[in-house]
């Protein structure tokens, strides 16, 4: 099994799916058993994969092994700066899910706080309040980022940097 018969099968399923108003990258595919059984070699090749919807498939299948997905870190962390705000989203969701993460990643994924997109600054923000709550030190300019995030105008983003701060003892009324 390799990459290009993952991207097969994603474009194929797609395409049987499509119906009007259909957004095929918020589809969370049940891959075939063949494909979720490939390495994660296969899938961590296909975090650099053309298509959107490869990558997001391949983080996605992360998102489901994150002890997997850690050996895997860089590539994932590489896909916060997408183009694709959905790519974006799903990186930052997979990260959330890993566990004794380098200091360095809170930093990576606050940058997803200042996104145009309302779902990426939300993801963010419960990401961070994960990673921050499971580290041994506090990053003080991530910290600076949620304080900052809870003025957002988005509602909800401000709920999630409000909740992941008071998740690691920094939310003050």
């Amino acid at each position: 099994m390799n990459v290009d018969r993952l991207a097969d099968v994603v474009e194929e399923l797609i395409v049987q799916l499509d119906y009007p108003g259909f957004e095929p990258r918020s589809l969370k595919l049940g891959l075939p058993e063949e494909l979720e059984g490939m390495s994660a070699k296969n899938f961590g090749n296909a975090l650099g994969h053309k298509s959107v919807y490869v990558k997001l498939a391949a983080l996605r299948w992360f998102q489901e092994r994150p002890g997997v997905a850690k050996s895997h870190l860089p590539a994932i962390l590489g896909l916060v700066d997408s183009k694709d705000e959905w790519v974006r989203m799903e990186s930052i969701r997979a990260v959330e899910k890993m566990s004794k993460l380098p200091a360095h990643v809170g930093g990576i994924v606050s940058k997803g706080l200042k996104d145009e997109s309302v779902e990426v600054r939300k993801a963010s923000a419960k990401a961070l309040g994960k990673i921050l709550k499971r580290s041994v030190t506090k990053d003080a300019s991530v910290i600076d980022a949620l304080k900052e995030a809870t003025q957002d105008s988005d509602v909800e983003v401000r709920f999630k940097a409000q909740k992941a701060l008071r998740n690691i003892g920094e939310f003050v009324v």
